[in-house]
């Protein structure tokens, strides 16, 4: 399996976009790297910071659902309320973790904005 096939398992062409913009922001950028990951009927974009892992991307027909991961949260950059007050669709799972459905690149892009305005931040 490889990204094109992830992004394959999208029905709409506002989530693929968006889907796209989530890739490529993490692509592009010098802190992560992205590989994708099958478990069972459920395909997803991993998204490490070193060798922690981040972020995650699981395509869905009509929305990305992003989550925000543990060892993301525990460096205390960003926080539920952070993104809770940006994105009141947010939830926090039962683990702790943050998700998100992102169904347009223009949602996707400025979740993008909220992760990397913590990376300059932490540069300054």
């Amino acid at each position: 399996m490889d990204i094109a096939d992830l992004r394959d398992e999208i029905a709409t062409a506002d989530a693929k976009a968006a889907f796209d913009v989530i890739v490529e922001g993490f692509s592009t950028s010098g802190e992560f790297s992205v590989a994708t990951h099958e478990q069972g009927f459920l395909n997803s974009l991993r998204i490490k910071r070193d060798e922690e892992f981040c972020f995650a991307a699981v395509p869905a027909d009509e929305w990305v659902l992003t989550y925000i991961r543990k060892p993301e949260l525990r460096r205390g950059k960003i926080t539920p309320e952070m993104v809770m007050a940006a994105f009141p669709d947010a939830r926090v799972t039962s683990s702790g973790e943050i998700t998100l459905r992102i169904s347009d690149a223009g949602t996707a892009l400025r979740w993008l904005d909220l992760v990397r305005s913590t990376e300059s931040s932490e540069k300054a």
